[in-house]
């Protein structure tokens, strides 16, 4: 997903250059691969994995290869943790191969350490909720995020460039906060990491947010601006969408409406979720000659495809209500749900609003409309922080609150909600 590295390329060991070999010495790799011998079984699924001159690439023999020389070979375990994430050869299993990540990284594979910090960092990362719904909660792995930022601080100390970049982004992922330090030292891993040929394009990306908000620099929109036109001819999509922001909205460039549609145009087809709801919206705003809300519906249902939390809640604010097609309240509900449980707090709230309903999509249950007014509280949302207080003050879902009803009132008057400040006033 947009945001994260993920290492393109499989471990190889010196055993397993890219060479011509002579029949004989296939099978001699082979025949040795056959009788156990963990070095020619890793190598065997490196050249089937990439395939060679002599022997044709075969991902399901190159997985089995690698799950075959894994408890001796941690870079195997790793390559085999590989094809397990990314469905190659096998199944997709994205929990088996944080598994196979933690195993390689105890045995100090740094490629797997760093995987495996990004598992602790940010979860396991299921591509869609029906992925994540096929595995048990006990299953999965914490998260840990000390831990795991710990991990990569420690590979980056040791020169790994993947995780170099990715301190650098901890450092300053919420700018505001960033301290003096921190900005000075992202800075610098991302300065002296794009000199690096084998830098990952996220580096550029990671300058660019430097150059914007003069984290351990001076503001620089030239020089932001030219980070960001690197990341995207080394193809960063997340990269690509941020120009189209730029130009959008004349951010350190000329604003250009075209430009900034190009963009977003060619994000959302090279599968950036956000770049295709965002295009979607400019198609549905009128912005793109030619096409209207049907085209616009396509991108916003491929969007939503890719499990996007505000596609999910926009293609369900659309079916709730009509808009470019016949109501399907059935629909909505399935697409808040899958929402909710990304924790997107505007699906949250009105999947607990249809749960108020007495003839809703769903059958009324006052107590999970309760749970996910909470919920949704809880994730920032004032409508919801005002509905949790009418449940408080009512005993909706929950035993009459009055002092809990008057505090959550108040909160969401603060966040702004107009409904909240009116009850506040009687």
């Amino acid at each position: 997903m947009a945001g994260r590295n993920t290492l393109c390329l499989l471990l190889i060991g010196c055993a397993a250059v890219f060479c011509i070999r002579i029949s004989a010495a296939e099978d001699e790799l082979r025949e040795k691969a056959l009788l156990g011998d963990p070095k020619s079984e890793f190598a065997l699924g490196n050249e089937y994995f990439y395939g060679t001159e002599t022997r044709k690439a075969n991902p399901v023999l190159a997985a089995h290869w690698f799950r075959k020389a894994a408890d001796e070979i941690p870079e195997a375990m790793y390559n085999y943790g590989f094809c397990l994430e990314n469905g190659l050869g096998v199944d997709r299993d994205p929990v088996a191969a944080a598994e196979c990540y933690r195993k390689a990284a105890e045995k100090k594979c740094e490629a797997a350490e760093y995987k495996y910090a990004l598992v602790l960092l940010n979860g396991v990362e299921f591509r869609t909720v029906e992925e994540h719904s096929k595995f048990k909660e006990s299953d999965i792995p914490a998260r840990d995020p000390e831990k795991g930022r710990k991990m990569i601080r420690s590979l980056a100390g040791r020169g790994y460039l993947p995780a170099q970049v990715e301190l650098a982004a901890i450092l300053i992922a919420r700018p505001a906060d960033a301290s003096a330090k921190d900005a000075e030292e992202a800075f610098e891993l991302v300065s002296k990491a794009v000199k690096n040929p084998d830098a990952p394009p996220r580096a550029w990306r990671v300058l660019a947010d430097c150059y914007f908000s003069g984290l351990g620099t001076v503001p620089d929109g030239k020089k932001m601006i030219e980070a960001l036109e690197t990341a995207v001819a080394k193809g960063n999509l997340e990269s690509l969408s941020r120009m189209g922001y730029c130009y959008e909205f004349g951010i350190n460039v000329k604003a250009d409406p075209k430009k900034a549609l190009a963009c977003y145009e060619r994000a959302a087809k090279a599968g950036l979720p956000a770049a295709m709801l965002k295009y979607g919206d400019m198609i549905a705003a009128g912005e793109v000659e030619g096409k209207g809300t049907d085209d616009a519906l396509v991108w916003l249902k491929r969007s939503a495809a890719e499990d996007c939390p505000e596609a999910l809640y926009r293609l369900g604010t659309w079916n709730l209500n009509g808009i470019g097609g016949d109501k399907d309240p059935e629909l909505a509900a399935e697409l808040f749900s899958r929402g909710a449980q990304l924790e997107h707090p505007a699906c949250q709230y009105e999947l607990g609003m249809l749960f108020l309903k007495k003839d809703g999509p769903i059958a009324k249950d006052e107590k999970a409309a309760f749970f996910w007014f909470n919920r949704a509280a809880s994730n920032g949302s004032a409508p919801a922080q005002r509905q949790l207080a009418v449940c408080c003050e009512n005993g909706i879902g929950c035993d009459v609150d009055l002092e809990k009803a008057l505090a959550l009132y108040r909160e969401a008057a603060k966040n702004g909600d107009v409904e909240a400040r009116r009850r506040l006033s009687q």
